[in-house]
């Protein structure tokens, strides 16, 4: 889960575009009427969590989340919070024909290890300090998306050039109204090459202690599934909570990094809807 309350030069990034975002969606809107399903929310709240990685010191953290959904033509940015099918990213969509979308996008596929401004809950990475930053890897990729109908979708993101090797993303999810209740789930399986994996979990070099042994992984899988609810509590305000199960890859289940191959993440929160 991505948390702003540790990052201030994103939020700082963040708050620039959500001004010139209100500037541009009160001037569409002004133009044409339409919003173009472009939204922007500030949600907070708390997460109670079972960590991956090793010597985590805490089990419960507070995070503060800006969700911006903008399309201006054809070009896009989008974090969706709990309803998106992938990571937050920026692209472009150049094919959208009946159930068919065609994105160049940009993401993150695997967040950093002990960077400057760490994207974790409740101190993750304490355990792992001594060893060498890990940066985020950052992708450029095909994004596929098709809607089996007003309720399912399927997406995959293919982005097989990069540093440490190719990267394949599969999600679906389904969304569901009871009454005033919304909920959704989500199912996700991302393969890692062996590159990657050994970036971020395996143990050569100067790593190499008494707490942190040499390892080296292979090739994996890592599977999720989650499922949430949302209630309206007021006109500009709703209430959201969800839980998601996280399995890692066989190939990293012996990394001294990690602690436990099923993470678990349950959270609480209070979204504010700006537009």
């Amino acid at each position: 889960m991505n948390t702003l309350l540790r990052q201030p030069y994103r939020v700082l990034v963040l708050l620039v575009m959500v001004f010139f975002s209100v500037l541009l969606h009160a001037q569409s809107a002004a133009e044409t009427g339409d919003n173009d399903n472009n939204f922007l929310e500030f949600n907070f709240g708390v997460a109670a969590f079972e960590s991956r990685y090793t010597d985590a010191p805490q089990k419960l953290g507070a995070f503060l989340n800006i969700y911006l959904n903008y399309q201006w033509h054809g070009f896009f940015f989008e974090n969706k919070g709990g309803r998106s099918l992938g990571s937050p990213g920026a692209g472009y969509n150049f094919y959208n024909q009946g159930s068919w979308e065609l994105d160049a996008y940009i993401s993150q596929t695997h967040h950093g290890i002990l960077t400057k401004f760490d994207e974790t809950l409740g101190n993750e990475h304490d355990g792992l300090v001594g060893l060498s930053t890990r940066d985020e890897d950052v992708r450029l990729g095909l994004r596929v998306t098709h809607y089996l109908d007003n309720n399912s979708a399927l997406r995959v993101l293919l982005a097989p050039f990069g540093n440490r090797g190719p990267f394949v993303g599969a999600w679906y999810g389904r969304t569901w109204q009871f009454h005033n209740y919304n909920f959704h789930a989500i199912a996700g399986a991302q393969y890692h090459a062996a590159e990657t994996l050994d970036y971020y979990y395996g143990v050569q070099g100067n790593d190499i202690s008494e707490k942190f042994p040499f390892f080296a992984p292979g090739s994996g899988i890592t599977t999720s599934a989650e499922i949430g609810l949302t209630y309206p509590l007021a006109q500009d305000w709703l209430v959201d909570t969800s839980f998601k199960l996280t399995r890692l890859p066989n190939s990293i289940a012996d990394s001294p990094l990690i602690e436990r191959q099923v993470e678990a993440v349950a959270q609480v929160s209070l979204t504010y809807v700006v537009f």
